[in-house]
């Protein structure tokens, strides 16, 4: 088992008929959760790139209302899906992913960044073209993997990243959460608790599945 199919498994039952392929090369991770961990990486990449990571003021009501409405399609996919109602596509699964993922890693911030009682100024969206604009981006991403655009090897990259984020989240919501006010390189010592713990994941399922 390669890397990407290492670290894949510690979010994805990476079940074949769900899944892309390239060749004999299954992705590292459903098509559902390709979309989703590329949404991640876009929104890490937004954030760091535009200098917004420390953002902590609450959203204005239209970027609001559009990242809650992004989360319903997936959960109507899935809950219909599974529960027998109809039998999801790929294109279907990697686009309501893709519509899931990029609020991720915004919700997050504001999560761990906002403070109770002070003045939160610092935006993360300056507005909703920005929120629209990751939307896009993660959407044209899962539809070049679906057509086959993408190269294993930059979508097994981007998934493992997307992973390794995700679980540096919840790290990153606990340590702003305990060192209120303290001067530490929190995203740092995030993404060092979210390679830990997804490779504490995998390799218990992998001994599991032995």
């Amino acid at each position: 088992m390669d890397v990407f199919a290492f670290f894949g498994s510690s979010v994805c039952h990476q079940m074949a008929e769900r899944s892309f392929f390239w060749g004999s090369l299954q992705s590292p991770v459903c098509a559902r959760c390709t979309g989703i961990e590329a949404g991640i990486v876009f929104g890490v990449l937004f954030f760091w790139l535009s200098g917004r990571k420390d953002g902590n003021r609450p959203f204005f009501a239209p970027t609001a209302v559009l990242l809650a409405v992004s989360f319903l399609p997936i959960a109507v996919d899935g809950v219909g899906s599974y529960l027998g109602f109809w039998e999801s596509t790929q294109l279907r699964r990697v686009v309501t992913g893709a519509m899931a993922g990029y609020t991720i890693v915004p919700w997050f911030l504001l999560a761990g960044n906002f403070q109770p009682g002070k003045e939160n100024v610092k935006p993360i969206f300056r507005h909703i073209g920005e929120p629209l604009l990751l939307l896009l981006a993660t959407l044209l991403y899962g539809l070049a993997v679906w057509m086959g655009y993408v190269p294993y090897v930059l979508a097994g990259l981007i998934t493992t990243v997307g992973i390794l984020c995700f679980y540096g989240g919840f790290w990153y919501l606990l340590l702003r959460l305990c060192c209120t006010g303290r001067r530490l390189p929190f995203i740092r010592l995030a993404l060092c608790g979210g390679g830990a713990t997804a490779t504490g994941i995998a390799v218990l399922i992998q001994n599991l599945t032995l």
